[in-house]
């Protein structure tokens, strides 16, 4: 079994590109390599613009790489909740933006010859079986993606090989291979933008357009923060709550799995979708979310979407597992936008980020270049929605502070060294400081602090994942306390324990 995602050991054609180093001045830095910010590149460069992106470990590896592939235009929201959250015309705006975002999509596969396995898919909800809730959701669904203007079918049966007793069924969405994608992109633009790989970002000086990585500086007039959650404090970071899911696949022993997009209602909520490769078929299930750091046993998570798989598909034994990120808004919209004349974001896209980050860099690329756009206002990045964001504001903020309140109440994971077996981690206090402790196959100690760097929550161990994460805003950092994701900006100090 491959400890990484399906499209990481599937893709071929790696680029390279050379960490940034020295002294530079740019008209507009992009902070992030993954869709979002290779998009935003391809469209300000092929306006003329002089761009430069910085990515912090390697291009297209991050959300982009760690994703499902698939391509629609609803949202995991779900279209029926942001009409009645919002209104009908909100519900609209957002189809036909995430409809446009596609149509670049395939329009630069088709412009630039990208192979990346792109393919027209139909989109369905299904289920196995029916309760009130259930049945309620799929009328309401249905009216909302009819009035939406995506002429929905209602079937009795998702064309799966298990049973399933109703589905909904809308043409015309996409899948494709993310990371090809993203190569492909990148692979474009390395022409006319400064591309560069392994440059994490250290400091932001928003105010002076001042960008620092750890062998450089960037002077910018434009930055934007392609990096999922914005790298460093902003109060945006209160109405985002952090969350995770597994993916995991395997081939399709016999049979046969149609092609599209399948979301399954009721519990678990998970997805399923199929890919084909090189003669083989695999099948891949993603897993219902789960907040950041706060996932207990880890493994445990991936074992449940395992049987799931194997309970209803003929697979062989499991051969990719993989996690992913994303940050759900407390409104239901994401953010895009102007956050300051100098500074982009571009967050909140929950899981429905390839088309979110492709439409969000459509947003911000036209706010640079002053073209006007017809869905900038409704993904307004300094929206002030108290009204419809207060429960899950409350919810995000009142876990926040629980995670908080640990720190003072905090029991330690173990109480010494001796405790912690290899291939284990756990938090120690000692002298009241707080280690995160990780014991390698080898028995060798890694230790670092165990405050998060971002707004010191104590950090929990992922043990799936081999990392320490943060159960407040969602950063991640490897067993030597590197960062990995997440809005953090310094690494976890590396620490000595004296136990």
């Amino acid at each position: 079994m491959h400890t990484r995602s399906i499209w990481e050991a599937t893709a071929s054609g790696e680029l390279q590109f050379p960490a940034f180093e020295g002294e530079q001045q740019t008209d507009i830095l992009i902070i992030g390599g993954g869709i979002t910010g290779l998009t935003a590149a391809l469209l300000l460069s092929r306006a003329g613009k002089d761009v430069t992106l910085l990515e912090a470990m390697r291009i297209g590896l991050g959300t982009t790489g760690n994703s499902t592939g698939n391509l629609y235009v609803t949202v995991d929201e779900h279209l029926s909740h942001i009409k009645k959250k919002w209104s009908a015309e909100v519900m609209q705006a957002i189809v036909s933006s995430r409809t446009a975002a596609l149509r670049l999509v395939e329009s630069t596969v088709q412009q630039h010859g990208i192979s990346c396995d792109l393919s027209t898919q139909p989109f369905h909800f299904y289920a196995e079986q029916l309760d009130d809730d259930i049945e309620k959701f799929i009328a309401e669904e249905f009216e909302a993606l009819q009035e939406a203007g995506l002429h929905p079918e209602m079937l009795s049966d998702a064309g799966l090989p298990f049973k399933t007793v109703k589905a909904i069924r809308v043409g015309g969405q996409a899948q494709f291979h993310p990371l090809k994608y993203a190569r492909g992109l990148a692979k474009i633009i390395s022409a006319n933008c400064k591309l560069f790989e392994n440059s994490r970002v250290t400091e932001i000086d928003e105010e002076n357009g001042v960008v620092k990585t750890e062998r450089g500086t960037i002077k910018a007039n434009k930055i934007i923060m392609a990096t999922h959650t914005p790298k460093g404090v902003y109060m945006v970071h209160t109405v985002l709550g952090p969350y995770r899911e597994f993916g995991v696949a395997a081939e399709l022993k016999s049979g046969d799995f149609p092609g599209g997009i399948f979301w399954a209602l009721g519990t678990p909520k998970h997805s399923i979708r199929s890919y084909n490769t090189e003669g083989k078929r695999y099948v891949m299930a993603i897993g219902d979310k789960f907040k950041t750091g706060q996932h207990g046993d880890s493994n445990a998570y991936i074992d449940d979407l395992k049987n799931y798989l194997k309970n209803r598909v003929p697979v062989s034994d499991l051969e990719f597992v993989w996690g992913g990120q994303h940050y759900r808004a407390a409104d239901g919209l994401a953010y895009i936008g102007k956050h300051s004349d100098r500074m982009y974001f571009l967050t909140g896209f929950a899981t429905d980020g390839l088309i979110y980050g492709t439409l969000a860099a459509m947003i911000v690329s036209d706010q640079i270049l002053e073209k006007p756009n017809s869905w900038e206002e409704t993904f307004k990045a300094g929206r002030f929605t108290p009204l419809k964001s207060a429960k899950d504001f409350i919810r995000e903020n009142a876990n926040n502070a629980l995670q908080y309140m640990k720190d003072v109440t905090w029991n330690a994971d173990a109480d010494s060294l001796k405790e912690i077996q290899p291939g284990e981690g756990k938090v120690i206090v000692e002298n009241g400081e707080k280690f995160g402790v990780y014991k390698d196959e080898n028995g060798r100690a890694h230790v670092v602090s165990a405050v998060c760097t971002h707004m010191k929550c104590i950090v929990s161990w992922n043990a799936s994942e081999k990392s320490w994460d943060c159960p407040c805003h969602g950063s991640r950092f490897n067993i030597d306390g590197e960062i990995i994701e997440g809005p953090a900006l310094a690494n976890l100090p590396a620490r000595k324990i004296h136990q």
